[in-house]
């Protein structure tokens, strides 16, 4: 691939989270959301999509950070045209943080009745 647009970019991301739950069972000990990011980092990397770095954790910020930074930065250079990708992901840990937000709510819910 090479290069990529936000129709393929948005696109990678729609998959991640159509596959979520497979990504989610091999996170590991990985927030989801973090594992969802990391799932579209190792997606960008096998559509051809270079990278100038890795988005390995050094300790000093958290992990979804630095896999937020790294996909950032492949897009930076390999987007044409340039886009907004945070806007894009972000979409993609908000839909995830809804869904688990009104799991526990729906659990809570189920709890308080017995």
């Amino acid at each position: 691939m090479g290069t990529i647009n936000s129709e393929q970019f948005e696109e990678i991301c729609n998959k991640v989270w159509n596959q979520r739950a497979m990504v989610l069972r091999g996170r590991g000990h990985l927030s989801g959301e973090t594992a969802l990011v990391r799932a579209v980092f190792w997606r960008l990397c096998n559509a051809g999509v270079r990278t100038t770095g890795c988005a390995e954790s050094n300790g000093s910020e958290p992990t979804i950070l630095a896999y937020q930074t790294v996909v950032g930065r492949m897009l930076e250079l390999n987007a044409r045209p340039a886009f907004d990708s945070g806007s894009i992901l972000k979409h993609l840990v908000d839909r995830y943080q809804d869904e688990v937000g009104s799991d526990e709510q729906e659990a809570n819910k189920t709890l308080t009745k017995h």
